[in-house]
Protein backbone atom coordinates (compact mmCIF):
# COMPACT_ATOMS: atom_id res chain seq x y z
CA UNK A 1 0.00 0.00 0.00
CA UNK A 2 1.34 3.07 -1.06
CA UNK A 3 2.25 6.14 1.58
CA UNK A 4 -0.34 8.30 -0.16
CA UNK A 5 -2.86 5.51 -0.02
CA UNK A 6 -2.28 5.06 3.98
CA UNK A 7 -2.65 9.12 4.53
CA UNK A 8 -5.79 9.13 2.75
CA UNK A 9 -7.13 5.81 3.82
CA UNK A 10 -6.04 6.93 7.96
CA UNK A 11 -8.08 10.73 6.93
CA UNK A 12 -11.03 8.68 5.63
CA UNK A 13 -10.74 6.07 8.84
CA UNK A 14 -10.69 9.06 11.49
CA UNK A 15 -13.21 11.04 9.74
CA UNK A 16 -16.01 8.64 8.90
CA UNK A 17 -15.38 5.82 11.01
CA UNK A 18 -17.16 7.67 13.72
CA UNK A 19 -19.59 9.34 10.73
CA UNK A 20 -20.55 5.98 10.00
CA UNK A 21 -20.93 4.32 13.15
CA UNK A 22 -23.27 7.31 14.71
CA UNK A 23 -25.28 6.44 11.16
CA UNK A 24 -25.43 3.31 11.71
CA UNK A 25 -26.30 2.97 15.64
CA UNK A 26 -28.89 5.55 14.98
CA UNK A 27 -30.81 3.40 12.08
CA UNK A 28 -30.17 0.37 14.21
CA UNK A 29 -31.81 2.02 17.07
CA UNK A 30 -34.77 3.07 14.94
CA UNK A 31 -35.22 0.35 13.03
CA UNK A 32 -35.06 -2.01 16.41
CA UNK A 33 -37.73 0.81 18.09
CA UNK A 34 -40.14 0.90 14.93
CA UNK A 35 -39.53 -3.12 15.48
CA UNK A 36 -40.69 -3.60 19.05
CA UNK A 37 -43.39 -1.22 18.76
CA UNK A 38 -45.38 -3.22 15.60
CA UNK A 39 -44.30 -6.43 17.85
CA UNK A 40 -46.07 -4.90 20.78
CA UNK A 41 -48.93 -3.77 18.35
CA UNK A 42 -49.51 -7.18 17.28
CA UNK A 43 -48.88 -9.01 20.86
CA UNK A 44 -52.12 -6.76 21.33
CA UNK A 45 -53.87 -7.55 18.80
CA UNK A 46 -53.48 -10.82 19.10
CA UNK A 47 -53.80 -10.96 22.99
CA UNK A 48 -57.53 -9.52 21.96
CA UNK A 49 -58.31 -11.62 19.81
CA UNK A 50 -57.07 -14.95 21.71
CA UNK A 51 -59.43 -13.32 25.15
CA UNK A 52 -62.26 -13.62 22.70
CA UNK A 53 -61.63 -17.05 21.44
CA UNK A 54 -61.11 -18.05 25.18
CA UNK A 55 -64.32 -16.80 26.61
CA UNK A 56 -66.22 -18.27 23.57
CA UNK A 57 -64.94 -21.59 24.56
CA UNK A 58 -65.65 -20.58 28.30
CA UNK A 59 -69.19 -19.99 27.30
CA UNK A 60 -69.34 -23.36 25.68
CA UNK A 61 -67.51 -24.92 28.15
CA UNK A 62 -70.33 -23.27 30.98
CA UNK A 63 -73.25 -24.39 28.42
CA UNK A 64 -72.27 -28.40 28.66
CA UNK A 65 -71.39 -28.35 32.27
CA UNK A 66 -75.21 -26.76 32.58
CA UNK A 67 -76.60 -29.45 30.02
CA UNK A 68 -75.20 -32.12 31.96
CA UNK A 69 -76.54 -31.25 35.45
CA UNK A 70 -80.09 -30.87 34.04
CA UNK A 71 -82.94 -33.40 35.30
CA UNK A 72 -83.43 -34.89 32.07
CA UNK A 73 -79.82 -36.35 31.99
CA UNK A 74 -81.27 -38.64 34.69
CA UNK A 75 -83.26 -40.20 32.11
CA UNK A 76 -81.18 -41.31 29.40
CA UNK A 77 -82.54 -44.40 28.76
CA UNK A 78 -86.32 -43.39 29.32
CA UNK A 79 -88.15 -43.49 25.93
CA UNK A 80 -88.09 -40.98 23.71
CA UNK A 81 -84.98 -39.67 25.56
CA UNK A 82 -82.34 -39.59 23.30
CA UNK A 83 -84.43 -37.18 20.49
CA UNK A 84 -85.47 -34.73 23.88
CA UNK A 85 -81.85 -34.38 24.59
CA UNK A 86 -80.62 -34.38 20.69
CA UNK A 87 -83.40 -31.68 20.24
CA UNK A 88 -81.18 -30.05 23.03
CA UNK A 89 -77.87 -29.92 21.47
CA UNK A 90 -78.64 -29.29 18.11
CA UNK A 91 -80.70 -26.17 19.60
CA UNK A 92 -77.36 -25.26 21.43
CA UNK A 93 -75.40 -25.88 18.69
CA UNK A 94 -77.73 -23.27 16.29
CA UNK A 95 -77.34 -20.70 19.18
CA UNK A 96 -73.46 -21.13 19.30
CA UNK A 97 -73.23 -21.57 15.38
CA UNK A 98 -70.96 -24.07 15.78
CA UNK A 99 -69.46 -26.26 13.34
CA UNK A 100 -68.94 -29.54 15.03
CA UNK A 101 -71.56 -31.44 17.30
CA UNK A 102 -72.49 -32.77 20.86
CA UNK A 103 -72.37 -35.84 21.73
CA UNK A 104 -73.77 -37.63 24.76
CA UNK A 105 -71.81 -40.73 25.07
CA UNK A 106 -72.47 -44.45 27.16
CA UNK A 107 -69.98 -45.70 29.12
CA UNK A 108 -69.20 -47.99 26.15
CA UNK A 109 -68.28 -44.59 23.92
CA UNK A 110 -71.65 -45.41 22.09
CA UNK A 111 -73.66 -42.11 20.79
CA UNK A 112 -77.01 -42.12 22.81
CA UNK A 113 -77.95 -39.03 21.67
CA UNK A 114 -76.33 -36.09 19.23
CA UNK A 115 -77.32 -32.54 17.95
CA UNK A 116 -76.93 -34.33 14.51
CA UNK A 117 -79.49 -37.20 14.71
CA UNK A 118 -77.25 -39.60 12.25
CA UNK A 119 -75.03 -40.15 14.63
CA UNK A 120 -77.31 -41.53 16.71
CA UNK A 121 -76.16 -45.38 17.99
CA UNK A 122 -72.38 -44.96 16.39
CA UNK A 123 -68.90 -45.56 18.57
CA UNK A 124 -66.90 -42.01 19.03
CA UNK A 125 -63.83 -42.97 18.89
CA UNK A 126 -61.53 -39.59 18.79
CA UNK A 127 -60.52 -37.45 21.33
CA UNK A 128 -63.05 -34.47 22.51
CA UNK A 129 -62.18 -31.13 22.06
CA UNK A 130 -64.20 -30.66 25.68
CA UNK A 131 -65.37 -33.67 27.64
CA UNK A 132 -68.32 -33.30 30.49
CA UNK A 133 -69.36 -35.70 33.08
CA UNK A 134 -73.37 -36.71 33.46
CA UNK A 135 -73.48 -37.88 37.05
CA UNK A 136 -76.49 -39.41 38.37
CA UNK A 137 -78.76 -37.29 40.83
CA UNK A 138 -79.03 -40.31 42.74
CA UNK A 139 -76.04 -41.70 44.14
CA UNK A 140 -73.54 -39.38 41.62
CA UNK A 141 -71.62 -41.95 39.92
CA UNK A 142 -71.18 -41.00 35.87
CA UNK A 143 -73.68 -42.64 33.84
CA UNK A 144 -72.81 -40.96 30.75
CA UNK A 145 -70.29 -38.20 28.95
CA UNK A 146 -71.28 -35.57 27.44
CA UNK A 147 -68.38 -34.47 24.70
CA UNK A 148 -67.74 -32.21 22.18
CA UNK A 149 -66.77 -32.35 18.59
CA UNK A 150 -65.09 -29.13 17.89
CA UNK A 151 -63.65 -27.91 14.35
CA UNK A 152 -61.30 -25.01 14.67
CA UNK A 153 -62.52 -23.64 11.99
CA UNK A 154 -64.97 -21.50 14.58
CA UNK A 155 -62.11 -19.97 15.51
CA UNK A 156 -61.79 -18.10 12.27
CA UNK A 157 -64.95 -15.80 13.10
CA UNK A 158 -62.27 -14.22 15.94
CA UNK A 159 -59.56 -13.38 12.90
CA UNK A 160 -59.66 -9.97 11.02
CA UNK A 161 -57.20 -10.26 8.51
CA UNK A 162 -55.54 -7.78 6.39
CA UNK A 163 -53.53 -7.61 3.12
CA UNK A 164 -50.85 -7.21 5.06
CA UNK A 165 -51.38 -9.57 8.21
CA UNK A 166 -53.86 -12.50 8.88
CA UNK A 167 -54.05 -15.21 11.37
CA UNK A 168 -53.88 -18.61 11.48
CA UNK A 169 -53.37 -21.54 13.86
CA UNK A 170 -50.58 -24.34 14.48
CA UNK A 171 -52.09 -27.65 16.52
CA UNK A 172 -49.41 -29.24 18.78
CA UNK A 173 -46.95 -27.22 17.39
CA UNK A 174 -46.13 -28.99 14.43
CA UNK A 175 -49.52 -28.75 11.88
CA UNK A 176 -49.89 -25.43 10.83
CA UNK A 177 -53.66 -24.57 9.68
CA UNK A 178 -55.43 -21.92 7.73
CA UNK A 179 -52.40 -20.18 6.52
CA UNK A 180 -53.94 -18.08 3.93
CA UNK A 181 -51.13 -16.03 2.48
CA UNK A 182 -47.22 -16.61 2.67
CA UNK A 183 -45.14 -13.41 3.16
CA UNK A 184 -41.19 -13.53 1.83
CA UNK A 185 -40.06 -11.73 5.26
CA UNK A 186 -42.43 -11.64 7.83
CA UNK A 187 -42.89 -10.94 11.67
CA UNK A 188 -45.21 -13.39 13.90
CA UNK A 189 -46.29 -13.18 17.54
CA UNK A 190 -48.24 -16.05 18.83
CA UNK A 191 -49.99 -17.54 21.68
CA UNK A 192 -51.35 -20.80 23.04
CA UNK A 193 -55.01 -21.20 24.51
CA UNK A 194 -55.04 -20.83 27.71
CA UNK A 195 -58.02 -23.90 27.75
CA UNK A 196 -55.88 -25.99 24.65
CA UNK A 197 -52.58 -25.52 25.23
CA UNK A 198 -51.88 -27.32 21.98
CA UNK A 199 -54.10 -25.35 20.18
CA UNK A 200 -51.18 -21.68 19.21
CA UNK A 201 -53.02 -18.58 17.40
CA UNK A 202 -50.23 -16.86 15.31
CA UNK A 203 -50.76 -13.47 13.93
CA UNK A 204 -48.14 -12.52 11.29
CA UNK A 205 -47.54 -9.33 9.58
CA UNK A 206 -45.31 -8.67 6.36
CA UNK A 207 -42.52 -7.19 7.32
CA UNK A 208 -41.11 -5.18 3.63
CA UNK A 209 -44.96 -3.19 4.60
CA UNK A 210 -43.66 -1.83 8.09
CA UNK A 211 -40.17 -1.22 6.61
CA UNK A 212 -41.27 0.79 4.29
CA UNK A 213 -41.63 3.52 6.52
CA UNK A 214 -37.72 3.17 7.28
CA UNK A 215 -36.95 3.26 3.50
CA UNK A 216 -36.95 7.18 2.89
CA UNK A 217 -34.11 7.66 6.17
CA UNK A 218 -32.37 4.53 4.16
CA UNK A 219 -31.81 7.65 1.22
CA UNK A 220 -31.30 10.16 3.60
CA UNK A 221 -28.56 8.03 5.08
CA UNK A 222 -26.82 7.33 1.61
CA UNK A 223 -27.24 10.72 0.56
CA UNK A 224 -25.35 12.03 3.78
CA UNK A 225 -22.94 9.26 3.77
CA UNK A 226 -21.45 9.91 -0.18
CA UNK A 227 -22.25 13.93 0.73
CA UNK A 228 -19.99 13.52 3.69
CA UNK A 229 -17.34 10.91 1.88
CA UNK A 230 -17.11 13.54 -1.13
CA UNK A 231 -16.16 16.50 1.44
CA UNK A 232 -13.65 14.21 3.51
CA UNK A 233 -12.01 12.89 0.38
CA UNK A 234 -11.38 16.77 -1.04
CA UNK A 235 -10.09 17.97 2.25
CA UNK A 236 -7.59 14.36 2.09
CA UNK A 237 -6.44 15.22 -1.46
CA UNK A 238 -5.83 18.50 -0.25
CA UNK A 239 -3.87 18.05 2.79
CA UNK A 240 -1.80 15.21 0.33
CA UNK A 241 -1.18 17.87 -2.73
CA UNK A 242 0.18 20.83 -0.19
CA UNK A 243 1.63 19.13 2.71
CA UNK A 244 3.38 15.46 1.95
CA UNK A 245 3.56 16.11 -2.11
CA UNK A 246 7.66 16.04 -1.87
CA UNK A 247 7.37 12.72 0.04
CA UNK A 248 5.30 11.28 -2.41
CA UNK A 249 7.91 12.48 -5.14
CA UNK A 250 10.30 10.26 -3.24
CA UNK A 251 8.27 7.76 -2.87
CA UNK A 252 7.13 7.35 -6.29
CA UNK A 253 11.13 7.43 -7.47
CA UNK A 254 11.70 4.44 -5.23
CA UNK A 255 8.77 2.54 -7.10
CA UNK A 256 9.91 3.69 -10.11
CA UNK A 257 13.77 2.45 -9.48
CA UNK A 258 12.26 -0.80 -7.27
CA UNK A 259 10.58 -1.69 -10.98
CA UNK A 260 13.16 -0.80 -13.15
CA UNK A 261 16.26 -1.01 -11.14
CA UNK A 262 17.58 1.71 -12.81
CA UNK A 263 19.18 4.06 -10.68
CA UNK A 264 20.49 7.06 -13.03
CA UNK A 265 17.47 9.01 -12.12
CA UNK A 266 16.97 11.35 -8.93
CA UNK A 267 14.23 13.31 -7.35
CA UNK A 268 13.64 16.94 -7.39
CA UNK A 269 12.66 18.79 -4.16
CA UNK A 270 12.92 22.26 -3.71
CA UNK A 271 12.60 22.50 0.05
CA UNK A 272 15.60 23.60 2.72
CA UNK A 273 13.79 21.37 5.56
CA UNK A 274 14.04 17.97 6.61
CA UNK A 275 12.79 16.16 3.24
CA UNK A 276 15.41 18.12 1.12
CA UNK A 277 17.83 16.88 3.02
CA UNK A 278 16.95 13.85 2.88
CA UNK A 279 16.33 13.97 -0.93
CA UNK A 280 20.10 15.13 -1.11
CA UNK A 281 21.58 12.18 0.75
CA UNK A 282 18.98 9.67 -1.17
CA UNK A 283 20.02 11.16 -4.86
CA UNK A 284 24.00 11.17 -3.23
CA UNK A 285 22.85 7.63 -2.19
CA UNK A 286 21.29 6.66 -5.81
CA UNK A 287 24.41 7.77 -7.64
CA UNK A 288 26.61 5.56 -5.76
CA UNK A 289 24.76 2.70 -6.65
CA UNK A 290 24.61 3.09 -9.96
CA UNK A 291 28.21 3.15 -10.32
CA UNK A 292 28.08 0.11 -8.45
CA UNK A 293 25.43 -1.14 -10.44
CA UNK A 294 27.57 -0.92 -13.66
CA UNK A 295 30.62 -2.80 -12.30
CA UNK A 296 28.46 -5.27 -11.20
CA UNK A 297 26.90 -5.75 -14.22
CA UNK A 298 30.05 -6.55 -15.68
CA UNK A 299 31.45 -8.78 -13.65
CA UNK A 300 27.74 -10.88 -13.43
CA UNK A 301 28.19 -10.59 -16.98
CA UNK A 302 31.62 -12.62 -16.73
CA UNK A 303 30.57 -15.30 -14.15
CA UNK A 304 27.87 -16.28 -16.29
CA UNK A 305 29.81 -16.54 -19.03
CA UNK A 306 32.06 -19.00 -17.32
CA UNK A 307 29.36 -20.32 -15.65
CA UNK A 308 27.70 -21.34 -18.94
CA UNK A 309 31.18 -22.40 -20.28
CA UNK A 310 31.89 -24.72 -17.41
CA UNK A 311 28.92 -26.40 -17.51
CA UNK A 312 28.56 -26.38 -21.49
CA UNK A 313 32.59 -28.12 -21.05
CA UNK A 314 30.92 -30.44 -18.39
CA UNK A 315 28.44 -31.82 -20.99
CA UNK A 316 30.59 -32.44 -23.33
CA UNK A 317 33.59 -34.55 -20.94
CA UNK A 318 30.48 -36.19 -20.05
CA UNK A 319 30.16 -37.31 -24.01
CA UNK A 320 33.45 -37.66 -25.00
CA UNK A 321 34.24 -40.16 -22.05
CA UNK A 322 31.25 -42.55 -23.88
CA UNK A 323 33.14 -41.57 -27.65
CA UNK A 324 30.63 -38.68 -28.84
CA UNK A 325 31.73 -35.57 -30.15
CA UNK A 326 30.95 -32.31 -28.62
CA UNK A 327 28.63 -31.32 -31.52
CA UNK A 328 25.72 -33.99 -29.46
CA UNK A 329 25.20 -31.70 -26.78
CA UNK A 330 25.46 -28.21 -29.28
CA UNK A 331 22.45 -30.10 -31.38
CA UNK A 332 20.45 -31.43 -27.98
CA UNK A 333 20.83 -27.98 -26.53
CA UNK A 334 19.37 -26.48 -29.38
CA UNK A 335 17.02 -29.00 -30.20
CA UNK A 336 16.12 -28.30 -26.28
CA UNK A 337 15.65 -24.76 -26.73
CA UNK A 338 13.60 -25.40 -30.03
CA UNK A 339 10.73 -27.53 -28.54
CA UNK A 340 10.90 -25.32 -24.90
CA UNK A 341 9.47 -22.37 -26.60
CA UNK A 342 7.18 -24.28 -29.05
CA UNK A 343 5.96 -26.31 -25.95
CA UNK A 344 5.23 -22.45 -24.40
CA UNK A 345 8.02 -22.01 -22.18
CA UNK A 346 9.33 -18.27 -21.81
CA UNK A 347 12.43 -17.20 -23.80
CA UNK A 348 14.21 -17.18 -20.42
CA UNK A 349 13.00 -20.42 -19.13
CA UNK A 350 14.01 -22.11 -22.81
CA UNK A 351 17.32 -20.30 -22.98
CA UNK A 352 17.99 -22.05 -19.03
CA UNK A 353 17.22 -25.35 -20.58
CA UNK A 354 19.51 -24.96 -23.47
CA UNK A 355 22.31 -24.00 -20.94
CA UNK A 356 21.33 -27.21 -18.88
CA UNK A 357 20.75 -29.90 -21.16
CA UNK A 358 24.52 -30.94 -22.03
CA UNK A 359 24.29 -32.23 -18.52
CA UNK A 360 22.16 -34.84 -19.04
CA UNK A 361 24.38 -37.15 -19.31
CA UNK A 362 27.11 -35.99 -16.90
CA UNK A 363 26.67 -39.03 -14.42
CA UNK A 364 28.96 -41.23 -17.12
CA UNK A 365 31.82 -39.34 -15.77
CA UNK A 366 30.99 -42.43 -13.07
CA UNK A 367 30.62 -45.28 -15.72
CA UNK A 368 33.49 -47.50 -15.94
CA UNK A 369 34.88 -47.54 -19.66
CA UNK A 370 34.01 -51.20 -19.72
CA UNK A 371 31.00 -50.63 -19.50
CA UNK A 372 30.72 -47.45 -21.02
CA UNK A 373 32.29 -47.68 -24.21
CA UNK A 374 31.65 -51.67 -24.70
CA UNK A 375 30.67 -51.86 -28.35
CA UNK A 376 28.17 -54.63 -28.14
CA UNK A 377 24.47 -54.89 -26.28
CA UNK A 378 24.96 -54.81 -22.38
CA UNK A 379 23.99 -57.92 -20.08
CA UNK A 380 21.73 -57.44 -17.17
CA UNK A 381 24.44 -56.56 -14.79
CA UNK A 382 26.14 -53.90 -17.06
CA UNK A 383 22.46 -52.32 -18.28
CA UNK A 384 22.18 -51.79 -14.66
CA UNK A 385 25.57 -50.35 -13.52
CA UNK A 386 24.67 -48.13 -16.92
CA UNK A 387 21.62 -46.75 -15.53
CA UNK A 388 22.47 -45.45 -12.39
CA UNK A 389 24.18 -42.30 -14.54
CA UNK A 390 20.87 -41.11 -14.29
CA UNK A 391 21.03 -40.83 -10.41
CA UNK A 392 24.67 -39.79 -10.22
CA UNK A 393 24.48 -36.85 -12.59
CA UNK A 394 21.18 -35.86 -10.08
CA UNK A 395 23.59 -36.37 -6.98
CA UNK A 396 26.62 -34.44 -8.90
CA UNK A 397 24.13 -31.16 -9.63
CA UNK A 398 21.09 -31.23 -7.16
CA UNK A 399 22.92 -29.37 -4.18
CA UNK A 400 23.95 -26.59 -6.13
CA UNK A 401 21.44 -23.39 -5.52
CA UNK A 402 22.46 -21.77 -8.99
CA UNK A 403 19.07 -22.22 -11.38
CA UNK A 404 21.18 -23.21 -13.83
CA UNK A 405 22.46 -26.41 -12.40
CA UNK A 406 19.31 -27.19 -10.52
CA UNK A 407 17.99 -26.95 -14.22
CA UNK A 408 20.77 -29.33 -14.68
CA UNK A 409 19.94 -32.12 -12.19
CA UNK A 410 16.58 -32.31 -13.27
CA UNK A 411 17.44 -33.01 -16.83
CA UNK A 412 20.05 -35.86 -15.57
CA UNK A 413 17.77 -36.94 -13.35
CA UNK A 414 14.63 -37.28 -15.49
CA UNK A 415 15.79 -37.42 -19.37
CA UNK A 416 15.44 -41.23 -19.61
CA UNK A 417 12.12 -41.35 -17.84
CA UNK A 418 9.15 -42.44 -20.01
CA UNK A 419 5.97 -40.84 -20.69
CA UNK A 420 3.69 -44.72 -20.09
CA UNK A 421 5.54 -44.53 -16.81
CA UNK A 422 8.47 -47.32 -18.04
CA UNK A 423 11.32 -45.46 -17.71
CA UNK A 424 14.25 -45.00 -14.93
CA UNK A 425 15.28 -43.96 -12.53
CA UNK A 426 11.93 -43.46 -10.98
CA UNK A 427 9.42 -44.81 -13.64
CA UNK A 428 7.66 -41.39 -13.31
CA UNK A 429 4.41 -40.89 -15.83
CA UNK A 430 3.56 -38.65 -17.65
CA UNK A 431 3.05 -34.92 -16.51
CA UNK A 432 4.95 -35.88 -13.24
CA UNK A 433 7.66 -35.49 -15.54
CA UNK A 434 9.15 -32.28 -14.98
CA UNK A 435 8.87 -30.81 -18.68
CA UNK A 436 12.98 -30.50 -18.46
CA UNK A 437 13.16 -34.26 -18.61
CA UNK A 438 10.43 -34.53 -21.35
CA UNK A 439 12.03 -32.26 -23.61
CA UNK A 440 15.72 -33.56 -23.21
CA UNK A 441 14.44 -37.04 -23.43
CA UNK A 442 12.92 -36.14 -27.19
CA UNK A 443 16.31 -34.08 -28.21
CA UNK A 444 18.71 -36.87 -26.51
CA UNK A 445 17.04 -39.98 -28.68
CA UNK A 446 16.89 -37.76 -31.88
CA UNK A 447 20.03 -37.02 -31.69
CA UNK A 448 21.63 -40.47 -30.35
CA UNK A 449 19.38 -42.36 -33.32
CA UNK A 450 20.62 -40.21 -36.06
CA UNK A 451 24.58 -40.92 -35.04
CA UNK A 452 27.05 -43.31 -35.09
CA UNK A 453 27.47 -44.59 -31.61
CA UNK A 454 30.24 -47.41 -30.50
CA UNK A 455 27.58 -50.39 -30.53
CA UNK A 456 25.64 -48.95 -33.67
CA UNK A 457 25.44 -47.21 -36.74
CA UNK A 458 23.48 -43.90 -37.32
CA UNK A 459 19.27 -44.45 -37.85
CA UNK A 460 18.37 -43.32 -41.51
CA UNK A 461 15.23 -40.44 -40.54
CA UNK A 462 12.37 -42.44 -41.85
CA UNK A 463 13.38 -45.03 -39.46
CA UNK A 464 13.55 -41.98 -36.80
CA UNK A 465 10.20 -40.58 -37.92
CA UNK A 466 8.71 -44.08 -37.69
CA UNK A 467 9.90 -45.02 -34.26
CA UNK A 468 9.04 -41.33 -32.72
CA UNK A 469 5.27 -41.99 -34.28
CA UNK A 470 5.05 -45.49 -32.68
CA UNK A 471 6.78 -43.86 -29.19
CA UNK A 472 4.28 -41.43 -29.20
CA UNK A 473 2.40 -41.11 -25.48
CA UNK A 474 4.70 -44.46 -24.80
CA UNK A 475 8.37 -42.72 -24.41
CA UNK A 476 7.42 -39.31 -25.39
CA UNK A 477 4.88 -36.63 -24.40
CA UNK A 478 2.25 -36.72 -27.26
CA UNK A 479 2.45 -33.32 -27.53
CA UNK A 480 6.32 -32.64 -27.98
CA UNK A 481 6.37 -35.33 -30.94
CA UNK A 482 3.25 -32.99 -32.34
CA UNK A 483 5.42 -29.82 -32.14
CA UNK A 484 8.56 -31.97 -33.71
CA UNK A 485 6.70 -33.07 -36.69
CA UNK A 486 4.95 -29.96 -37.09
CA UNK A 487 8.15 -27.80 -37.01
CA UNK A 488 10.61 -30.75 -38.34
CA UNK A 489 12.29 -28.58 -40.73
CA UNK A 490 13.48 -26.41 -38.27
CA UNK A 491 14.84 -29.59 -36.35
CA UNK A 492 16.51 -30.72 -39.41
CA UNK A 493 18.17 -27.30 -39.89
CA UNK A 494 19.59 -27.45 -36.82
CA UNK A 495 21.48 -31.09 -37.13
CA UNK A 496 23.07 -30.00 -40.62
CA UNK A 497 24.14 -27.10 -38.97
CA UNK A 498 25.98 -28.41 -36.10
CA UNK A 499 26.69 -31.70 -38.14
CA UNK A 500 29.92 -33.69 -37.09
CA UNK A 501 32.91 -33.49 -38.97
Amino acid sequence: MSFRTKIVALILFVSLVPYILIMVNAGSFLRDKYYINTTKELQTQLSLSVERIEQYLQTIKRDMKFIAHLDIMNDIYSQDIDHRISNLLEKKKKELHLIGNFYLLDKNHTIIASSDMHMIAKKFHQEPFFSVPVHSTFDDKTIATLVLDFSLKNLKKFFTNAEDRYYYIVLNNNKTLYKEKHFNNAIDVKLPLPTKKNITIVLEQNQNKFLTALKHYEYMFLAAFIFGILIITSVALYMINRLIRPILELSSLVAYITQTKDYSKSVQVDTNDEIGKLAKAFNNMLFGIYQAQKENKKLTQEIESTQKEVVFTMGAIGESRSKETGNHVKRVAEYSRLLALFYGLSEKEAEMLKQASPMHDIGKVAIPDAVLNKPGRFNAEERAIMDTHAELGYQMLHHSQRPLLQAAAIVAYEHHEKWDGSGYPRGLQGENIHIYGRITALADVFDALGSDRVYKKAWDDERIFTLFREERAKHFDPKLIDIFFENLEKFLEIRDQFRDT
